[in-house]
């Protein structure tokens, strides 16, 4: 079966997302030993997301401080195997791009979990939401915590349900600067691309003022102890 009779989804990327991977990428060809396993297990796991082998291990909420991620997925990845994943690909569920097309899956952010800079500080940045905002749009998705520690079985539930709930809503767009993401070891690269104007319009949306602070790596206030 050939990669593209295996594919259920089109994947979609921004240029930060881009990004993320080149550089685990130079750090896997700089030292092997230490960071080959976790740019090999990104690009799986990438391939899983575009084959539907994988849904993300969770459905994320909000959280007074992490930001309103309510219509975002995040999956586990592994520095070390032998060690607890350290590493979360966040992504969120979009409906396909015209009638009869593949649902899409965009691919925000791929970092460490914890500490600063890590990968939800990042999505929040790159989504435009502020840590202690919440988005009046997402309301839809509900407002149940994140299910991090519920049985697979009720987390594949959770997950089916906001995909449903993304695919039907008109209003999930992907960011201006995300465009197509080609298979892994194609040598295609996402990258910017020109917004159409109804991706333009609403590339803004949910965006609010940042508050006081000093901004961190990723231009907003560190988030406040949890």
């Amino acid at each position: 079966m050939t990669s593209a009779e295996r594919q259920r989804y089109l994947l979609e990327a921004s240029p930060q997302f881009a990004l993320d991977v080149k550089l685990l990428q130079a750090r896997a060809k700089a030292d092997p030993a230490r960071h080959l396993h976790l740019y090999r297990e990104v690009l799986r796991l990438i391939e899983d997301l575009r084959d539907g082998v994988s849904d993300g291990h969770h459905a994320l909420g909000y959280e007074a401080g992490k930001g309103d991620l309510r219509d975002c997925v995040t999956a586990y990845v592994a520095a070390d195997p032998q060690a607890k994943a350290n590493h979360r690909l966040v992504f969120r569920e979009l409906g396909p791009a015209a009638p009869g097309g593949l649902p899409r899956r965009e691919l925000l952010a791929v970092k460490p979990r914890q500490g600063t800079g890590n990968v939800y500080e990042h999505v929040c940045a790159r989504l435009g939401r502020h840590p202690a905002d919440r988005q009046p749009g997402l309301n839809r998705f509900g407002d149940r915590a994140p299910g991090a520690k519920a049985s697979q079985a009720q987390r594949q539930a959770e997950l089916d349900t906001k995909r449903a709930i993304a695919h039907a809503w008109a209003g999930q767009m992907p960011l201006a600067s995300s465009r197509p993401l080609a298979p892994p070891g194609t040598g295609q690269r996402a990258g910017p691309s020109v917004p159409s104007p109804s991706r333009a319009r609403t590339a803004g949306a949910g965006r609010a003022a940042s508050g006081p602070g000093r901004p961190s790596g990723t231009g907003w206030p560190p988030p406040r102890d949890r």
